[in-house]
């Protein structure tokens, strides 16, 4: 389920949780599929497809960055 607020986040269930989408993770999604078009992935039989696998991408990467930052409370640990 996805609804929108008064911010500019979306709050979504993924994997049995909520989360707050920020606008950065649209912004991903949309680099992610164009790479895909660029790379030539994507076709007319699997746009539906690969535009779900670029939104849980980017949401898989947010969860794990949120996860880095929070385990090592200042975000810059192993970098």
């Amino acid at each position: 389920m996805t609804y929108r607020d008064m911010s500019d986040v979306t709050r979504i269930q993924y994997l049995r949780s909520e989360i707050v989408v920020s606008p950065i993770i649209y912004e991903a999604a949309t680099s992610i599929l164009s790479a895909y078009i660029i790379s030539n992935q994507l076709n007319d039989k699997n746009h539906k497809e690969m535009m779900e696998k670029a939104v849980k991408t980017a949401l898989e990467l947010a969860i794990i960055t949120d996860k880095i930052i929070t385990q090592s409370g200042s975000g810059t640990a192993g970098v």
